[in-house]
């Protein structure tokens, strides 16, 4: 038997599954992250916790095949994307890894956007100007603090992975295209951007394609889990794009809804496609495929929030979640939520945003809060795929992923509010088999067998058009009330 590991670097956990020959899933394993915020703005992550989590996850992964690990083949990697680390020059941890969350920047995305050409970088870079870009996080890097000056090397967290495994300084184009430096039409580093940020491209990892491999140089990490020496490292893309290679939403129209952590609208294309506001990210897939969409920062984390402030544990949130969302009607009541919490993403593409409940009396209880603020982060990415179908045509289909499939009445209400049939594969791991379809036929039948279908029932779906529009109106109400709030008070 031939094995693969798909492994997928997420924000709160890293996750491995290891397929046999045919793709058939034999197991699967995760190991939680922590999430420094020790400051408003900063999010960061300890990269030798992730590498601690990373070996955890393939130890345990490996168990059904004990004293058969030389069979396994290839490793490929998914990563959340927009993550830096800087080195020093003896390799030394100069920082921690600052996440796609950190909004630390907002200041230097403003000054950019005031005194730069800012679409003309969207348009080389594909990458939205925002702070989680790594391009700003740069920016504030040096400016508040001398770390530039001794960094040696900028990476992800996957490349820091893949440093230890292959000892190479590394990056797929698909990451890259998510560090707003690369030129996505060239599929080199941007020079205007590395000026701008005043670096050099020696500090940058050497680039390559997605399905290109490596050898394991780390014959410690052969050793301790059992692995073949011939076992290779194949670099893989990011989250978003695998997720819509594992969906195998690959053809024009086909659209993928992710929900885990953060959220996601995404569709494929053949050539790079952007948005005349650059409102909207292209990255780099495979060879002509790129994928283009829109991510928000409000997904799963605003279900964990609501979690810590309402239960003495957060874990009681996901229990109570099925019977709390059936037990109220559409609409919450009359209770809406703006789900700006960690600022936002697409389609409003500000840091600063912050999230608010609208209608709250003392008729609301538990209950509403949940629901409304599912419903609040649904009706967010329904205007991120109405702004992309306008961009790039209508949705054929309508696939989803993520971890709040866990709940079908959540993904019952994405149907309504979308108004269209959402497909659910058997396998939720998405980014994962993603991955490892990188070494296969990306259009092999096997990797899209065995769908559910949630069906849309119209007459909720019409309830919600209502609920939708009241949702935009007072959307656009508080971005500019809190815009007219800064330029007044600070």
């Amino acid at each position: 038997m031939k094995y693969r590991i798909g492994i997928d670097l997420g924000t709160t956990n890293i996750k491995a599954v290891l397929y046999d020959e045919d793709l058939k899933r034999v197991s699967m394993a995760s190991a939680a992250l922590s999430v420094f915020q020790e400051r408003k703005g900063y999010a960061e992550q300890h990269p030798d916790e992730v590498l601690e989590a990373f070996y955890k996850v393939m130890e345990e992964v490996l168990r059904p095949i004990a004293g058969r690990e030389k069979e396994v083949q290839l490793l490929s990697f998914s990563s959340a994307m927009h993550a830096l680390i800087l080195m020093g020059r003896d390799n030394e941890l100069l920082t921690r890894s600052i996440i796609w969350s950190d909004n630390r920047a907002t200041d230097e995305v403003e000054e950019f956007r005031k005194n730069k050409d800012w679409l003309k970088h969207y348009r080389n870079t594909g990458t939205p100007i925002h702070p989680m870009s790594p391009f700003f996080k740069l920016l504030w890097l040096g400016k508040h603090t001398d770390l530039i000056g001794k960094t040696g090397k900028i990476m992800g967290i996957k490349e820091y992975i893949l440093m230890h495994l292959t000892k190479e300084h590394v990056m797929d184009y698909s990451m890259a295209s998510a560090t707003g430096m690369l030129n996505i039409h060239t599929l080199t580093w941007d020079e205007e951007a590395l000026s701008y940020a005043g670096i050099s491209e020696s500090l940058l990892p050497r680039l390559h394609d997605v399905t290109d491999k490596l050898p394991v140089k780390n014959m410690d990490f052969l050793k301790k889990l059992g692995f073949s020496k011939d076992l290779e490292i194949m670099l893989g893309a990011s989250d978003g794009c695998l997720s819509n290679l594992g969906s195998q939403a690959l053809r024009k129209g086909e659209t993928t809804v992710t929900i885990g952590t953060s959220g996601a609208v995404r569709m494929t294309v053949d050539t790079p496609v952007l948005d005349d506001y650059g409102r909207t990210f292209c990255y780099y897939l495979m060879k002509g495929k790129w994928v283009i969409g829109g991510a928000v920062n409000n997904g799963g984390n605003v279900v964990e929030w609501l979690g810590r402030v309402i239960h003495e544990e957060k874990e009681d949130i996901y229990e109570d979640l099925e019977t709390s969302l059936s037990k109220i009607a559409r609409g919450s009541d009359g209770l809406l939520f703006l789900p700006y919490l960690y600022g936002e993403r697409a389609p409003h593409w500000d840091g600063s945003l912050n999230a608010s409940f609208v209608g709250l009396s003392a008729f609301h209880g538990r209950e509403h809060l949940l629901r409304s603020v599912v419903e609040g982060m649904v009706f967010n990415l329904r205007e991120v795929w109405e702004m992309l179908t306008a961009l790039s045509g209508e949705s054929r289909s309508l696939a989803a992923s993520g971890g709040f499939l866990k709940s079908r009445v959540w993904a019952g209400i994405l149907s309504e509010v979308f108004g269209r049939d959402l497909e659910i594969a058997d396998d939720t791991d998405a980014s994962c088999l993603g991955a490892v379809l990188l070494d296969c036929d990306p259009y092999m039948p096997k990797a899209k067998s065995h769908r559910e279908t949630i069906g849309c029932i119209q007459k909720n779906h019409e309830e919600y058009e209502i609920h939708y529009r009241k949702y935009l109106w007072y959307s656009k109400k508080l971005i500019a009330l809190q815009k007219e709030e800064r330029e007044l008070f600070q």
